[in-house]
C-alpha cells in the first residue's frame, strides 16, 4: 500500500502571504498555493481584544484554486494583527497593520523603491536593508520583473520580497516591464482588485481578464492618515479624451474637497522629469499632466524607470526618482535643469510624514545615506535639518522590532522593522535604538545633521 503524500509533498504556499488594500478597518490577505487547494486564515487578537479579531478567529477561502484573496474586516485602526494562513496543512505566518483613521492626522512612515528586475542579488540586498527599517507600508515605483508575462520571474520576485511583504502592505505602480507580455494581466493578478470575478468552471486560479486592461485596473488610489496617494500608469496617453486621462482627472477632483487631507502624492513609473537616459516623460508633458497636477494641489511626484536616485523641483512640483531597487544602475550623462541631487546608485527611500513636512532619507543597501531632505508643506525642499527634525520627531516609531511586537499591538505610529539599521560612521550616526525614547532621539539626531554634499534648494 502506497503511503499518502505528506502536506509538504502536496505543495506548500508558493507566494505570500502578502497584504493588499489596507484601510483603517479592513485588509486583503493574498496567497498562492500549488497545487490548487482551499486556504484558511487564522487572525490573532487585537489590542482591545475585540471579538471581530479575536484569537482563533478563522476565515476560509473554500474554493479549490491557486490564488486566494481573503478580505479581513471589522478591524481596529492603527492596530497590528498577526495571522497564519494554511494550505495542505502547511502554515505561513504574517502580520497586518491597519491604517490610522482618516481624520486622525497621525504621522506615518513608508518606504519607496522600484526597478527591482534583472539582478537578483542586488534586489535581495536592497530588500535586506529595507526589512531592517521601520515603516507602515511600502510603495513600489514599478518594473518589479523584467518580463511581466513570465511566471518564473514573478516567483523570484515574491521569494526575494517575502520578508517585507508578509508584514507590510505593498502599494505598487505598474511599470513598462509588467506590460511586456499579457498586457499587465499578471500584475493585476497579484496587485489589482480582489473582487475580480472568477467563474466556477474556470481553470483553478485563473483570472479571466481582458487583454486590454482598463485604467481602473492599472491605476489606483489610497488614503493613509492625512495623505492620498495616486498610483498612475505612466506608460499610456493622457491626452484629452483618453480613458486614463478621465480616470486621473476624476481621482484628483475627488480629492480636492477631501476632509483633513494634507498631502497629495502621485506615484508613476516614468517621472515627468528625470536626469537618466529615459529623460522626461513626454507622454505626460504632451498632455499637460504637470499643469493638471499643480491645479489639483499635488505636493510630490515619485517615479522610477531610470535606475538612479534623483530629487528635484519643476514649476512648483517637487519630484523624486527612485529606480535603484536592484536593476543595473544607469549613468547620468546630462543632469536635468530641475534636478537638485542625482546619483547613479542602488537605494531605497525612507519617508516620515507629519502635518508640516515629509522627511526623506535616500539610503544605500549598506545603510549609508545618500542625502536627507524634507519637503515642507507649501514651501518646497528643505535640506538644512529644521523640517527634518520636525518630521522625524513626529513619525518616530514608539516600538521598533517586528519580531518583538505582540499580535495586535496598538500602532499609533508603531511600525514594522527596526527604527534604525545603518552602521555608524563619522558622517552618518545611525546607532540601533533600544527602547522608544532612545529610538526617537536617534531619529531626531540623524535627520538634523546635514551632509556635506547636500545643497540648499534654489
Amino acid at each position: 500500500m502506497t503511503a499518502a503524500p505528506s502536506a509538504e509533498a502536496l505543495g506548500p504556499v508558493t507566494k505570500g502571504p502578502w497584504i493588499q488594500k489596507v484601510g483603517p478597518t479592513s485588509a486583503v490577505i493574498r496567497v498562492e498555493v500549488d497545487p490548487p487547494a482551499p486556504v484558511t486564515l487564522e487572525l490573532g487578537m487585537s489590542a482591545a481584544g475585540t471579538s471581530d479579531g479575536g484569537s482563533g478567529h478563522v476565515l476560509e477561502s473554500k474554493e479549490t484554486r491557486t490564488l486566494h484573496s481573503i478580505l479581513v474586516s471589522g478591524l481596529e485602526p492603527s492596530t497590528r494583527y498577526a495571522f497564519t494562513v494554511r494550505a495542505h496543512g502547511s502554515p505561513k505566518y504574517g502580520a497586518v497593520t491597519t491604517a490610522p483613521r482618516e481624520d486622525s492626522g497621525a504621522p506615518f512612515r513608508f518606504l519607496v523603491y522600484g526597478d527591482n528586475r534583472t539582478d537578483e542579488a542586488s534586489h535581495a540586498a536592497v530588500v535586506r536593508a529595507m526589512t531592517a527599517v521601520a515603516s507602515d507600508f511600502l510603495v513600489n515605483t514599478g518594473d518589479m520583473v523584467e518580463n511581466g508575462g513570465v511566471p518564473k520571474q514573478w516567483q523570484t520576485f515574491f521569494d526575494i520580497e517575502a520578508p517585507l511583504m508578509r508584514e507590510r502592505c505593498l502599494f505598487a505602480c505598474v511599470g513598462n516591464h509588467e506590460l511586456v507580455e499579457g498586457a499587465g494581466i499578471e500584475f493585476v493578478r497579484y496587485f489589482g482588485p480582489s473582487e475580480l470575478p472568477v467563474p466556477p468552471d474556470a481553470d483553478a486560479g485563473a483570472l479571466p481578464l481582458p487583454r486590454a486592461l482598463s485604467p481602473d485596473l492599472l491605476n489606483g488610489t489610497f488614503r493613509w492618515s492625512n495623505a492620498r496617494f495616486f498610483l498612475v500608469n505612466g506608460m499610456v496617453s493622457y491626452r484629452t479624451g483618453a480613458a486614463s486621462r478621465a480616470w486621473l482627472e476624476k481621482a484628483l477632483a475627488d480629492s480636492d474637497a477631501e476632509p483633513g487631507l494634507v498631502w497629495r502624492i502621485v506615484v508613476t513609473h516614468h517621472s515627468p522629469w528625470s536626469s537618466g537616459p529615459h529623460g522626461d516623460n513626454t507622454l505626460f508633458h504632451d498632455a499637460g499632466v504637470p499643469a493638471l497636477l499643480r491645479a489639483h494641489k499635488v505636493d510630490l511626484v515619485i517615479g522610477g524607470h531610470d535606475h538612479i536616485y534623483e530629487r528635484g523641483a519643476a514649476d512648483g512640483l517637487a519630484y523624486l526618482v527612485s529606480g535603484g531597487g536592484g536593476a543595473p544602475a544607469y549613468k547620468i550623462k546630462t543632469k536635468s535643469p530641475h534636478s537638485r541631487r542625482a546619483e547613479s546608485v542602488r537605494h531605497f527611500i525612507e519617508a516620515s510624514a507629519s502635518a508640516v513636512a515629509i522627511q526623506f532619507v535616500a539610503t544605500r543597501p549598506d545603510g549609508t545615506a545618500i542625502e536627507r531632505c524634507a519637503l515642507r508643506k507649501n514651501e518646497g525642499w528643505d535640506c538644512d535639518g529644521a523640517a527634518a527634525t520636525e518630521a522625524a520627531t513626529a513619525a518616530a516609531p514608539q516600538a521598533s522590532s517586528s519580531s518583538g511586537a505582540s499580535a495586535g499591538s496598538r500602532c499609533g505610529c508603531r511600525t514594522v522593522g527596526r527604527a534604525a539599521s545603518a552602521p555608524a560612521e563619522a558622517s552618518d550616526v545611525r546607532e540601533l535604538a533600544v527602547g522608544s525614547l532612545l529610538a526617537a532621539f536617534v531619529f531626531v539626531a540623524r535627520r538634523s545633521r546635514r551632509l556635506a554634499s547636500t545643497h540648499r534648494p534654489r
